[in-house]
């Protein structure tokens, strides 16, 4: 497979006037896009080596021109998280010894009409993230090239990924979110059109079905969580969205409820429902959901079919291969358990997250996943209640949606043991999520108190 810089820039040479990223009401064009990335990775280059740091909101299109400088300069880029404040950006920045990006220099940059011969060396860091580890201190990942071109060689063998990223991908995640690297790169590498929802656009059902329609989206990469929300308005329907052929759900649990309606409201569409963790680039393993598959757990792969090697130790998830960031040495224990059943792999919850409860071990989202394939529930989470002393006193699940809670919780006694049973139920109009599109916990936690 040609390489990812020598790719963009073919397609920045023979795509012209064809948008190459919008975001808001700004565009970049291909002819314009290698130039400008061009001038920047000359100045980066020239300046030093090591991470480049910058934060821009999803509305500013600069920011993954700047990415793609890097990668040319071959200078790992650092998308720091908008919403943290100011001075924990830059500390976070700090502690790698990375260069702080401007938006003003970046521009600048951008039209120096500079140029650099692309870096070559493939096991050059690509990108750091920081991902939360089990004590949620924040902690840097860093991904290669070689990871990045892994991840797109395995991705693009999905059925209808390829072609629907050809036409206009919508990202849904923030680019300090690593679900982010799917759509991005999919479209640079197909010379498709990359299209970027804004904080507004995410949080306004109108400006997001009228950006959704005028972008001509074919392929929408998204986590469960926004799929619901976009599910949950008539609006999201191929009367306003009829180019939609891809759909990437991927960065939590799928309920079956929501893969349902999403194939009901867009019956010719492709559901790959995918998982992967941030070591490992993205996603490593994904699988085309049909209508039959949405009567029970959702598989997240198949056997032998991932981007990388994939076993189970225990019970957990552990990844060997091209994919896995280079700190790991080719080899990575998720933290997630999983199972394999008639060659389909699952998902069944984090070893951080089981609990010791009435002298049982208990997985959270066994039970979670439990009441999510009841009728009238479309997300649900179980918390654990905690002593002064941090032992577990008791359970409380919180649901969205239309059921009854008592008969909810009458419909779980007949599925799973007493200990598994909350004794505390709460209903919301709407779980809170994070900045990157997942369920915030400890908000939700503060909600129900």
């Amino acid at each position: 497979m040609t390489g990812l810089l020598e790719r963009v820039r073919a397609n920045s040479l023979t795509l012209g006037d064809r948008p190459a990223l919008t975001a808001g009401e700004e565009q970049i064009l291909w002819k314009d896009l290698w130039p400008m990335a061009q001038g920047l990775a000359a100045r980066l280059r020239a300046a030093g080596e090591g991470p480049v740091a910058l934060s821009g909101t999803p509305d500013r299109v600069w920011v993954p021109v700047a990415f793609l400088a890097c990668l040319i300069a071959g200078r790992p880029y650092l998308p720091l998280d908008p919403a943290l404040p100011p001075e924990r950006q830059r500390e976070l920045a700090a502690g790698l010894n990375a260069r702080w990006l401007e938006e003003e220099e970046a521009l600048e940059g951008f039209s120096s009409g500079l140029s650099v011969p692309p870096a070559e060396d493939g096991a050059g860091l690509a990108y750091c993230l920081f991902t939360s580890g089990t004590t949620g201190a924040p902690k840097p990942v860093g991904i290669s090239r070689n990871n990045l071109e892994s991840f797109l060689r395995w991705a693009l063998t999905l059925p209808g990924l390829g072609e629907s990223a050809r036409g206009t991908a919508v990202g849904q995640a923030a680019w300090s979110f690593d679900l982010s690297v799917a759509d991005l790169y999919l479209s640079l590498f197909q010379g498709g059109t990359h299209t970027v929802l804004t904080e507004a656009e995410k949080g306004d059902y109108p400006a997001l079905f009228r950006r959704l329609e005028r972008s001509g989206a074919t392929l929408l990469v998204a986590t469960p969580t926004f799929l619901r929300l976009c599910l949950a308005e008539p609006g999201f329907s191929p009367a306003r969205v009829p180019g939609l052929r891809t759909v990437f759900s991927c960065g939590e649990v799928l309920p079956p409820a929501a893969a349902r309606r999403l194939l009901d409201r867009f019956p010719g569409c492709t559901l790959l429902n995918a998982y992967g963790p941030t070591e490992a680039t993205c996603a490593v393993t994904a699988v085309p959901i049909s209508r039959e598959m949405c009567a029970q757990t959702l598989p997240i792969g198949r056997v032998g079919e991932g981007a990388v090697s994939v076993c189970l130790e225990r019970g957990e998830i552990v990844l060997a291969g091209e994919s896995v960031a280079p700190a790991f040495k080719g080899r990575y224990a998720t933290g997630d358990l999983g199972y394999v059943e008639d060659g389909f792999l699952y998902w069944a919850g984090r070893k951080d997250q089981q609990i010791k409860y009435k002298g049982y071990r208990i997985e959270l989202a066994e039970i979670e996943e439990t009441l999510e394939s009841m009728p009238g529930v479309e997300r649900a989470v179980v918390l654990p209640r905690r002593d002064g002393a941090g032992t577990v006193r008791g359970l409380t699940a919180v649901v969205e949606g239309s059921g009854s809670l008592q008969q909810l919780k009458q419909a779980l006694e007949r599925r799973l043991p007493p200990c598994k049973i909350p004794a505390q139920w709460a209903a919301v109009k709407h779980i809170p999520l994070t900045h990157n599109g997942k369920c915030d916990r400890k908000r939700l936690e503060e909600m129900i108190q």
